[in-house]
């Protein structure tokens, strides 16, 4: 009994992966600069739309900057 339920769990998470692969788009980049960016946060609101935050320091001054998954 316990293999069977082994089995259905590897199954299982088996196919969670796979669903979870097909929505993964390839990398993008979303910064140029040549300076020092750091920090990231990443959120995802309720609607799926992703929101990306980081520290940039390539101006010479320490700006926050701010994009979305539109």
């Amino acid at each position: 009994m316990k293999r069977i339920g082994l089995m259905t769990a590897a199954l299982g998470f088996f196919l969670f992966a796979q669903a979870a692969q097909a929505q993964w788009t390839p990398a993008k980049r979303l910064t140029w600069s040549s300076g020092n960016s750091s920090v990231p946060a990443i959120s995802i609101d309720s609607i799926d739309t992703i929101h990306v935050v980081w520290y940039d320091n390539t101006t010479g001054n320490a700006e926050i900057y701010y994009t979305n998954g539109k």
